[in-house]
């Protein structure tokens, strides 16, 4: 499979700006903003996987409880063929699968990200679990307000 890589070139600011468009026609997450991100394939615990690693800002004038995102994976035409969603190096627990949000919150386990502040972020795809892809992209989802 090809190694998908990140797009760039004269197109890159006039996809971004679609992007934070489409985020705030849909009441996305228009808080916070991905600096960076890149991504490879790796092999650990007997398994192989694309990881993506990356770093955002809380570019709002409060604290975000989390920042949610979506990286999707996409074939040569662009279009999604898997996703996953993940959360801010500080809210990563928000999704363990076995774990109940609501308490997970309540517990205090989960520190907010203060205005302005830059945090890492990382999603995996399991290579027998992804349909082949060429590409992929990272969308802020949710941004609520801490408070």
């Amino acid at each position: 499979m090809p190694r998908p890589r990140a797009r760039g070139g004269t197109l890159a600011p006039l996809l971004a700006l679609a992007l934070y468009a489409g985020a705030c026609a849909r009441g996305g997450g228009t808080d916070a903003v991905v600096l960076e991100h890149h991504g490879k394939w790796e092999s650990g615990y007997g398994s192989k996987f694309y990881n993506v690693v990356g770093r955002l800002r809380n570019t709002s004038d409060h604290p975000l409880r989390w920042v949610k995102l979506r990286v999707e994976a996409l074939d040569a035409h662009g279009t999604p063929v898997a996703s996953t969603d993940t959360y801010n190096e500080s809210a990563e627990i928000l999704a363990v699968p076995d774990l109940k949000p609501e308490e997970v919150l309540a517990s205090g386990k989960v520190k907010a990200l203060p205005a302005g502040a830059e945090e890492r972020f990382r999603a995996s795809f399991l290579d027998e679990e992804t349909p082949p892809f060429t590409d992929y992209r990272v969308t802020v989802n949710e941004t609520p307000a801490s408070g």
